[in-house]
């Protein structure tokens, strides 16, 4: 499969994620904009989520009890189980970026470093080279060791604040790029 097909195949999916209302919102118009470079597209993504997670041992055993991809309220998880194996957890964003060739790849993470983001890489595929980008942004913790209150949640909605400031510095480095792109013609 050639690139140019897998990227048509990918955004058609993508576009019924769209449809569908199934894609974080705080994420969407960088996917847009990232898929607007012909040299590139996406395969997954998650703009930062708060998650309470019930641990069964295996990771296909777990269980999403609660999920945010935005800030949350104390009565979101006032209620939550309190228990050894519950996790309340933040996790950053992360992006699945297929790029068409290695000066492609090497420029998008170019552009993730210079914005502080530190972790990511690349790998060859069968169609170009697979980027991953991952925010900074963690915190876990079992409930049964946490006093749920509005200290917590505001420690919580801080980490996502950092977590979308980040996102947010990443899509700005991604719509000068394809600034230059467009006025140098250059992809």
């Amino acid at each position: 499969m050639s690139f140019k097909t897998k990227k048509e195949a990918t955004l058609n999916k993508l576009k019924y994620y769209l449809e569908n209302d199934e894609i974080d919102r705080p994420i969407i118009e960088l996917l847009k904009d990232l898929n607007s470079i012909d040299k590139l597209f996406t395969t997954s993504s998650c703009s930062g989520r708060i998650l309470v997670l019930i641990d069964r041992g295996k990771k296909i055993d777990s269980e999403k009890y609660l999920t945010f991809h935005d800030y949350i309220s104390f009565s979101d998880i006032e209620n939550i189980p309190r228990a050894k194996n519950v996790w309340l957890r933040v996790e950053p964003f992360i992006l699945h970026i297929i790029a068409q060739d290695q000066e492609m790849a090497e420029t998008i993470i170019k552009l993730a470093r210079s914005v502080g983001i530190k972790r990511g890489g690349m790998s060859k595929v069968r169609v170009g080279y697979m980027i991953e980008i991952i925010g900074n942004v963690h915190f876990a913790a079992p409930t049964n060791k946490l006093i749920i209150d509005e200290e917590l949640v505001g420690i919580l909605n801080n980490l996502m604040r950092r977590n979308f400031r980040m996102l947010e510095k990443f899509h700005l480095s991604v719509k000068e790029l394809i600034d230059k792109i467009d006025h140098t013609g250059n992809d």
